[in-house]
C-alpha cells in the first residue's frame, strides 16, 4: 500500500467516526429524558447531518428533580459511545452490543447547557 492510498484509507475510517458534536435540542421527551437532536456541523461534504433520534439527555438532579428544563432549541454537547448502546438503552443492564458500531451517530448522548458565543439565551 503507497502513502498516498494508506493515507486515503486512514482519512475514510476517520469521516466516520464520531467522537462529540455541537447540537441543538429540536424534541425532548421529560418522561424517557430523551431528545432528537440536529448536528451543528455539517458534514465535510456540506451536507447536513441527521437528526440523532432517542438521545439520552445528561440532567443535573437537585433534590431528585431535574435542575432545569430542556426545551427545543437548547444547544447541547453530543458524544458517541465506543461501542452500541442499543440493549443498554433498553434494560440498563450490563449487555453485548447489537452491532459492530463504533462511535456512530447512533450512540449519542447529550450534555445540555452550551452556548455559542453569540447566542443570547
Amino acid at each position: 500500500m503507497t502513502d498516498s492510498e494508506a493515507s486515503a484509507l486512514k482519512s475514510d475510517i476517520l469521516s466516520s467516526l464520531h467522537a462529540a458534536l455541537p447540537g441543538r435540542v429540536e424534541a425532548f421527551d421529560s418522561d424517557s429524558c430523551m431528545a432528537e437532536i440536529q448536528p451543528m456541523i455539517k458534514s465535510r461534504t456540506g451536507l447536513s447531518l441527521p437528526l440523532l433520534r432517542d438521545v439520552p439527555v445528561f440532567l443535573p438532579m437537585k433534590n431528585d428533580a431535574p435542575a432545569f428544563d430542556v426545551s427545543p432549541g437548547d444547544f447541547c454537547l453530543v458524544i458517541f459511545a465506543d461501542t452500541a448502546i442499543d440493549n443498554w438503552i433498553m434494560t440498563g443492564e450490563e449487555s453485548v452490543p447489537v452491532s459492530d458500531r463504533k462511535h456512530d451517530l447512533s450512540d449519542g448522548f447529550a450534555f445540555v447547557g452550551f452556548h455559542p458565543h453569540n447566542d443570547s439565551t
